[in-house]
């Protein structure tokens, strides 16, 4: 897949023509990626290029100067959930004070246009141009038989619509095997081993402490079964996410921990990805070290059966 990052106004480069799926796409969630499919089943009919746009970074970071705001799937996550659905290209627009300010029109004849789009897919609820003045009615108003616009339906399920939200809500609260129903895959991100305090190892539990690659969504703190990713093998694991209560006060930052189950090796400096399971229980303080290791026994034993149909 060929990712190519625009800004407003865009260069004259010549561009290969398309159908692109127009969103912010995060989580690339079940919803999501009927728009997507669309866009690349509509290309593999006319033998164009399928291809995604999506902004970074968030828009209401720069509309609103809100604070960093965490994603379920980050730029990096996003675009390698586009290549395996088999897009050929994304577009990543730069989303910035300038670009925000770009009327409906300027946004499909500067950037539809010159991108020599020839197919556009969103979703019902889309809307773009400066306050979001524009929707998708406005889309098809304003093509003029340049490209073709086509609009999917929301996808829902037996509670209601499919959204990020719902799967945010849903993680933030340990529902975390709700949240991978509507993603349609298990929620997931990546980390690089680095040295902590090997408490762990002492207590005959060596541990992999988790430095975040990119800025994801800080899900409920406790502890999780996951599936650990590494070095084409998965491996079953027990994973937690907070501030190690038995061992310091610290609030600041949480910390993320990977017991991997039978797994034997150095790990420091390697890149896992974690796929995230199931909730176990939530973080609490443990007053003898006895109980801390007789209860990390028992979430491994609860990690083994919650695993015996996953891995493969």
């Amino acid at each position: 897949m060929k990712v190519l990052q625009l800004s407003y106004p865009l260069t004259l480069d010549r561009y290969q023509p398309s159908v692109i799926a127009i969103g912010y796409f995060d989580g690339v969630h079940k919803g999501h990626q009927q728009v997507i499919k669309k866009a690349c089943q509509i290309a593999k009919q006319y033998d164009l290029l399928c291809g995604v746009m999506t902004f970074f970074p968030h828009p209401k970071e720069v509309i609103s100067n809100d604070k960093k705001i965490d994603q379920i799937t980050p730029l990096e996550m996003k675009l390698q959930q586009f290549e395996k659905m088999n897009v050929d290209l994304s577009y990543v627009v730069h989303f910035s004070k300038r670009f925000s300010r770009i009327t409906p029109e300027e946004f499909v004849n500067e950037f539809l246009v010159k991108l020599n789009v020839k197919g556009v897919v969103v979703g019902f609820d889309f809307k773009f141009g400066h306050m979001g003045m524009g929707n998708t009615e406005t889309l098809r108003n304003l093509n003029q038989g340049r490209f073709s616009v086509d609009v999917v339906h929301a996808f829902q399920d037996d509670i209601g619509k499919i959204s990020s939200s719902r799967i945010r809500d849903y993680l933030l609260s340990g529902q975390v095997e709700l949240a991978n129903q509507l993603l349609g895959r298990n929620y997931s991100f990546s980390g690089r081993v680095v040295h902590g305090d090997k408490r762990g190892r002492m207590i005959g539990f060596p541990t992999a402490n988790l430095q975040l690659l990119e800025e994801y969504l800080t899900i409920r703190k406790g502890v999780y079964v996951v599936k650990t990713q590494y070095h084409g093998r998965s491996y079953a694991g027990v994973m937690n996410i907070g501030y190690k209560p038995t061992f310091s006060d610290d609030q600041n930052l949480p910390t993320y921990e990977v017991y991997l189950i039978d797994f034997d090796g150095d790990l420091y400096g390697q890149v896992l990805e974690i796929e995230v399971i199931k909730f176990l229980r939530e973080e609490k303080k443990f007053n003898h070290l006895n109980e801390l290791k007789k209860q990390i026994t028992y979430d491994i034993e609860q990690a083994k059966k919650a695993m015996i149909n996953i891995m493969i």
